[in-house]
């Protein structure tokens, strides 16, 4: 039986937290000439960002596992959506009044709220998760299922550029990893420590993720105007 509070997806959730608020503020230094670090050109800038991603993602589906793998429990699931429609639309706002030709049009929120609308019909099948997961790698890779067309259809409403955008395709995979894992919850024994600092910060992600790059770009750019 799954527990209800699974404190090794808290750490997961916290250490995710820490690793992107490390890659924001790497990210706001080279914004201000403070230094030149290539997280997004060099490998282990982009595997940092997958990483994080996938730890993300995949607490999501393990996240769909314990709270409906007995049954989807409506109200709870149309709260969370919900609120996470909520959130996608504050981060859309709130970038497009910084910078309407780079504004988030499809982040890592609105990311999961898609994806959660997709992945609640299988929370109870890991096996034909696994599955689908495996086969939309493999697709990646050949390139395919091709989206183009929508974002042909929505052009003249998007931006020529994005700071922040993770498409549907391939990183839905990961939502679907994270259903295997939870009927299968490998990542239990690897994450055996308990760190309560941590795993509190696993428990209030998602306001952490709407406020540190509030608080990091203001304190970046204020040590950047009191040096210049």
């Amino acid at each position: 039986m799954i527990n209800t509070r699974d404190s090794a997806l808290d750490l997961i959730r916290g250490i995710a937290i820490i690793m992107m608020i490390v890659f924001h503020f790497i990210y706001d230094l080279n914004y201000f000439n403070f230094s030149d670090i290539p997280i997004f050109t060099h490998w282990a800038g982009i595997a940092w960002r997958h990483l994080i991603v996938f730890l993300f993602l995949s607490a999501v589906g393990i996240s769909l596992v314990i709270a409906h793998n007995k049954g989807i429990k409506f109200k709870k699931y149309f709260k969370r959506l919900m609120y996470l429609g909520i959130a996608a639309l504050i981060v859309s706002a709130g970038t497009y009044l910084m910078d309407s030709n780079t504004w988030v049009y499809f982040g890592i929120l609105h990311l999961i709220w898609v994806s959660s609308l997709i992945a609640i019909f299988f929370v109870s099948r890991p096996i034909i998760s696994i599955l689908i997961a495996a086969l939309i790698l493999i697709g990646f890779i050949f390139d395919q299922p091709s989206l183009s067309f929508i974002t042909y259809f929505f052009k003249p409403y998007l931006p020529s550029s994005t700071v922040d955008i993770y498409p549907l395709f391939p990183y839905l995979s990961f939502v679907f990893i994270g259903i295997f894992l939870g009927h299968y919850p490998y990542y239990q024994k690897i994450f055996t420590f308990r760190l309560n600092w941590l795993e509190v910060i696993g428990k209030h992600a998602l306001i952490i993720y709407l406020t540190h790059q509030i608080v990091l770009f203001s304190a970046v750019n204020l040590a950047y105007n009191l040096l210049n």
